[in-house]
């Protein structure tokens, strides 16, 4: 029998499920990525912060399947809850709109450790080929983001996009109309693919918009 835990959407779209026992190596911790979640939703709907603070995330134990199975149904016990309240009206002024810039850093740290399972992988290129691998910060592309000056009509396209970080990000926060991104290379090209899936996946639970984007070879 598979043991899952399930964690509610904020947003009403498919909850994201967790195979027991939870993955705790290779920079990957998905205990704490559960609590994290779940502290992220609160920064949305504030009403939640102090009974999550308080009720849910009180007391558990990571390493035991009984005590985070119930953390995460009195989170979605108290999510479910106020959606009930938002059903029939408009939604929530925090559903449907782009992430704050530290909620989008949470997403693709998340995305990055769902998606790229073996990173060392991408090191694995000929010295001083065209396939040297590097990869761009996430303050560093803000910076860019916030200096270079956009339009709602622009197209912006990454040659040599590795895993896609930087194009979900110009997606989720630039002011542009579309994003692009082309990687040669097989490995991170492949990488990029389950970055895509896993971050709109993510996106989608937390009710967050995006402009349009595609990467891949």
């Amino acid at each position: 029998m598979v043991l899952e835990l399930k964690l509610h959407s904020p947003a009403g779209a498919e909850p994201v499920v967790y195979t027991w026992p939870l993955q705790k190596s290779d920079g990957r911790d998905e205990a704490a990525e559960i609590v994290e979640t779940i502290r992220w939703v609160c920064a949305d709907f504030p009403e939640l912060k102090l009974a999550v603070e308080n009720y849910v995330l009180r007391e558990f134990d990571p390493s035991s399947f009984e005590s985070m199975s119930k953390l995460c149904e009195r989170y979605n016990r108290a999510i479910d809850g106020i959606l009930q309240l938002w059903k029939g009206c408009a939604p929530p002024a925090c559903i449907n709109v782009p992430p704050s810039q530290e909620l989008l850093r949470h997403i693709i740290q998340q995305v990055y450790s769902h998606s790229v399972r073996d990173p060392d992988k991408l090191n694995d290129y000929e010295p001083f080929s065209p396939e040297v691998y590097g990869e761009t910060s996430f303050e560093l592309v803000a910076q860019m983001i916030k200096e270079v000056p956009m339009s709602p009509d622009d197209l912006f396209i990454d040659l040599g996009s590795g895993v896609g970080q930087v194009v979900l990000q110009v997606a989720a926060s630039g002011n542009v109309r579309e994003c692009y991104g082309v990687e040669k290379a097989e490995i991170p090209a492949k990488y990029a693919e389950d970055m895509d899936r896993e971050f709109r996946k993510w996106m989608r639970w937390f009710g967050k918009t995006h402009k349009p984007y595609k990467v891949g070879k």
